[in-house]
């Protein structure tokens, strides 16, 4: 077995089923899913540095009151969401939870903490923060999951808005929880209603339903080999799955499942299993196909690759040579989004390496 073959088969021993099968404005880095504990923070503990922000929003240019976080993250004012983009907002002064809708979506969140839901589904972001009678919301974070695009340019420090037409679907959140006290097990899995094609849609439901079985019984199998002695005295043992919506739009629904685990030690692990479907067929789509079908596309993405990793200044725990005949990858905007595991390529502390290539590429 060779080196990169060996530590693959270490990280993914500890998932069984799906998974040993298959921001600040920016650029895609990697990702580094919160787990177990990281529940809020205190009411001290975020605050925004204010700033007046250069947004364009359906062509019109603006200043907008707003913020920058101590991570980069730019942060709008509440009142933004309505006055311009026309969403409806409320504010519980007592409960102290924010409440942002459009016609179809719901998003709730409270005052410091990262957990909000949308439509039901519980999902983790950067912390709602309150200063100065005002409530301020990540921006990038909180509008794609409202269904808009988010652009940036550096060059003139310009913030851009543009709504994303989705596909014509409801997403209803299916959840899982066999949590007991000092051990969370909970799995999140959406499920599909309102498209036009029934039977492509029964399919990807089934799909999606028989994926979420396969975690579960991965979950209990893990458990199932902790001996008492090995949990941690605080408990806190954690075994999650979520999924993330990563493009909705011309008849292809792009995602990819969050998996996450915490049996003791300095830090968990974590993966991301990716899938999009072609919503007319109900089949699920090759890298191949999302590239347009280019002949040359693993000469294009791993041309990309090489330069985004030059580029980083990353230091390989391997050289990287190609992207395999399976590689994983999802959609977002305008690319696709090429990623590795972590210990592939990269050391732990850099998450989830993901790489973005433009579909005007190939």
């Amino acid at each position: 077995m060779n080196r990169k073959a060996g530590k693959q088969k270490k990280l993914m021993r500890w998932i069984a089923g799906p998974m040993a099968a298959a921001i600040v404005l920016g650029t895609v880095v990697a990702a580094t899913p919160p787990l177990a504990g990281a529940k809020a923070y205190a009411a001290s503990d975020y605050t925004i540095q204010f700033k007046v922000l250069n947004i364009k929003v359906n062509g019109q240019n603006m200043k907008v009151p707003g913020g920058i976080s101590p991570d980069g993250d730019t942060y709008v004012g509440l009142r933004f969401l309505s006055d311009e983009l026309g969403l409806t907002t409320t504010w519980d002064k007592k409960t102290k939870v924010v409440t942002v809708s459009s016609p179809t979506k719901t998003m709730t969140m409270i005052n410091q903490s990262i957990e909000y839901k949308i439509n039901g589904h519980q999902i983790t972001g950067k912390p709602v923060v309150e200063m100065n009678n005002s409530t301020y919301l990540p921006l990038r974070f909180l509008l794609e999951q409202m269904g808009y695009e988010i652009g940036y340019s550096n060059k003139e420090q310009l913030v851009t808005i543009t709504p994303i037409i989705e596909n014509s679907l409801v997403l209803t959140n299916k959840r899982i929880d066999q949590s007991k006290p000092g051990k969370e097990f909970v799995i999140q899995y959406p499920q599909i209603t309102g498209m036009s094609e029934p039977e492509a849609q029964a399919k990807i439901n089934s799909f999606l339903e028989q994926e979420a079985e396969k975690y579960e019984q991965a979950g209990e199998d893990l458990y199932k080999e902790i001996n008492d002695a090995d949990v941690p005295k605080d408990g806190g043992l954690y075994y999650g799955v979520n999924y993330t919506i990563t493009y909705n739009q011309n008849d292809r629904l792009s995602m990819h499942f969050d998996v996450a685990q915490y049996t003791g030690g300095a830090h968990g692990i974590y993966d991301m299993q990716s899938h999009t479907f072609d919503l007319k067929s109900g089949k699920e789509i090759t890298l191949k196909e999302a590239a347009k079908n280019n002949s040359a596309y693993k000469h294009i993405i791993n041309t990309e690759i090489k330069k985004q990793i030059k580029q980083r200044g990353y230091e390989l725990l391997e050289p990287f040579e190609s992207i395999s005949d399976d590689q994983r990858f999802y959609l977002r905007g305008n690319a696709i989004i090429v990623y590795f595991s972590l210990y592939e390529y990269t050391p732990y502390a850099l998450g989830i390496p993901e790489f973005s290539i433009p579909l005007d590429k190939f």
